[in-house]
């Protein structure tokens, strides 16, 4: 458990690590921003404080249910985990946005949560360079992905929401992780790695779905190659003999969300 300070004004509680904050100075930042609807999945905002650019995340629940739960928690619980995941993974070296703190807002049954993140400059969505990339960088961010997958099985880290929108590529060609909500510590199995190279999978098929990017059945098999090169553990033939009634299933998925909630945007 980390040690987190704790300073709360009006109905606004902050959770950080980092030197005195002025509380006061960021809530007032913050109501005065508008959410950048256009950027990730439910929108973000932007602002500065103290010389320091953030982004703000809110929380909203997943699921088919969510139009019902919407964006309200009982506790900061959701918030302060990915927080935590996110400051231990950045002292083991591990290479995550700079944790800066969660902002909490709502008093009882009706708190709304908010990740706030150092805004991470000279960077570009992991989806987009790969669509654009000649084949030698394709392979080698590929390669690059497999790796630190691995080191999150090493530091005991399981994230079973972990895509392709999660990730960006820094200026000289490394590769950043911004968004471990639903990530715990724990010791970390087979079938949980199997589970997230499920949720890779399901990512990257909804994403050839929509025309965004094309993951080919070479980029897969080199993925899957370089994680067992580490692991010495080859998850190939058991993904091969389930991949069609996965495939089958995700898309009932998709067609049932697409009727509850229209042209889903993906979730980033």
């Amino acid at each position: 458990m980390i040690d987190l300070k704790i300073r709360d004004y009006l109905d606004f509680v902050l959770y950080y690590t980092g030197e005195n904050v002025d509380l006061p100075a960021l809530v007032n930042r913050f109501l005065r921003t508008p959410i950048e609807k256009q950027k990730g999945r439910n929108g973000i905002r932007i602002f500065s404080i103290d010389d320091v650019r953030l982004v703000c995340r809110k929380y909203v629940h997943g699921g088919l249910l969510r139009a019902i739960t919407g964006d309200f928690f009982l506790t900061g619980k959701r918030a302060i985990n990915e927080l935590e995941i996110l400051l231990y993974l950045q002292g083991k070296g591990f290479p995550v946005v700079h944790p800066y703190g969660v902002l909490v807002h709502g008093k009882s049954l009706t708190k709304k949560l908010h990740l706030l993140t150092v805004y991470a400059e000279n960077t570009t969505d992991l989806v987009d360079v790969l669509r654009i990339s000649s084949t030698r960088k394709r392979l080698k961010l590929i390669q690059k992905l497999a790796k630190l997958f691995w080191a999150l099985e090493m530091l005991s880290v399981y994230h079973p929401d972990l895509h392709l929108s999660n990730v960006l590529v820094t200026r000289n060609g490394g590769l950043l992780f911004l968004d471990f909500d639903k990530a715990h510590r724990k010791t970390v199995t087979k079938k949980d790695m199997e589970n997230m190279f499920w949720r890779l999978n399901r990512f990257a098929e909804k994403c050839e779905m929509s025309g965004r990017l094309r993951i080919s059945p070479r980029d897969k098999e080199l993925f899957l190659r370089t994680y067992t090169r580490l692991s010495g553990y080859d998850f190939r033939p058991l993904m091969a003999d389930k991949l069609e009634r996965k495939r089958f299933t995700s898309r009932i998925g998709w067609f049932i969300e697409s009727l509850l909630y229209g042209n889903v945007k993906q979730k980033g």
